[in-house]
């Protein structure tokens, strides 16, 4: 049987890798097994993993492909081949407990990590008594003002000062006179850069959704970033928006997305020059990945 193990920041330092496929003889493996066969195999590993993150008790989040694994159950979780297993620092370098609000620290990481971490997790708009939201499965990044496709290339201006803010603020903008875009602030302030939530797949608060692009199907409710901010009610008096509190609009933490069903291509409708073009800074979900995970919703 073979498990493949991916290892968040920092404890991943301590084998030297952030992959590691591991074999084992019997057909019966759990996850404490996994556990076991690293802390025989990379020395340190199992004082590193026992300290919690950045040695500060915090407990690393271990799931098994999609799903959470429960502290204390390590020994009762059967594995099949081929299965996928986390570990995850609960804020830097990985993702929270599934639910929770991602804090400040997640957004302060370099701008296409939070990219990445952000495919699987959940938007979530809180608008008039109700909550909407859905999982986010398209975004891009844009970085610094050497990134020609930026709206920081030529500087801080009005209409983009919130992306020179610390990491964790909402950048709203309007295109055409017509459509807002979200995107999430990253990195430390006075770095400008963002992540542009490009498409969710909606889970709570759908019929408000649709009744706010009425005729659409559920699979185009939300495929475009315009349409992201006009289902969930976004618009420029969220711009500037602290996403960390909680309030109004954040984004919660959701199931690991596995890179095999991570798609990389450059950015949509840009300018710039040629880098600015053919850039990989956009990510996309696989149809069949979101759709199992909404299935488990």
């Amino acid at each position: 049987m073979q498990v493949m193990v991916r290892i968040g920041e920092p404890l991943w330092r301590t084998v030297g890798a952030r992959r590691l496929p591991l074999e084992f003889a019997q057909d019966t493996v759990t996850v404490a097994d996994v556990l076991s066969r690293l802390a025989a195999t990379y020395p340190g590993f199992e004082a590193a993993y026992r300290a919690g993150a950045w040695g500060r008790g915090v407990p690393y989040h271990l799931f098994v492909n999609a799903r959470a694994v429960a502290r204390g159950q390590e020994d009762q979780w059967l594995l099949r081949d081929g299965d996928q297993v986390y570990l995850m620092v609960p804020a830097v370098g990985g993702q929270p407990r599934p639910g929770t609000v991602l804090p400040r620290s997640f957004y302060l990481q370099p701008t296409l990590e939070v990219a990445r971490n952000l495919l699987g997790c959940r938007l979530v708009r809180h608008w008039r008594g109700q909550r909407l939201s859905g999982v986010i499965v398209e975004a891009e990044a844009y970085i610094g003002q050497g990134d020609l496709a930026s709206h920081a290339a030529r500087g801080r201006t009005p209409r983009n000062r919130a992306m020179f803010g610390p990491g964790g603020l909402a950048y709203v903008y309007l295109i055409y006179g017509m459509h807002h875009c979200l995107n999430v602030v990253t990195e430390q302030e006075g770095f400008p850069a963002a992540v542009l939530i490009r498409s969710i797949v909606p889970l709570e608060g759908v019929e408000v959704m649709q009744s706010r692009r009425p005729g659409h199907s559920l699979l185009r409710l939300a495929d475009g970033p315009g349409k992201v901010c006009q289902v969930l009610a976004i618009d420029r008096r969220l711009d500037g928006h602290d996403l960390t509190v909680g309030e109004a609009l954040w984004v919660e933490a959701g199931s690991p997305v596995p890179d095999e069903a991570v798609l990389r291509t450059p950015r949509i409708n840009v300018g710039g020059d040629e880098r600015a073009r053919t850039l990989p800074w956009r990510l996309v979900v696989s149809k069949e990945w979101w759709e199992y995970v909404t299935s488990k919703t």
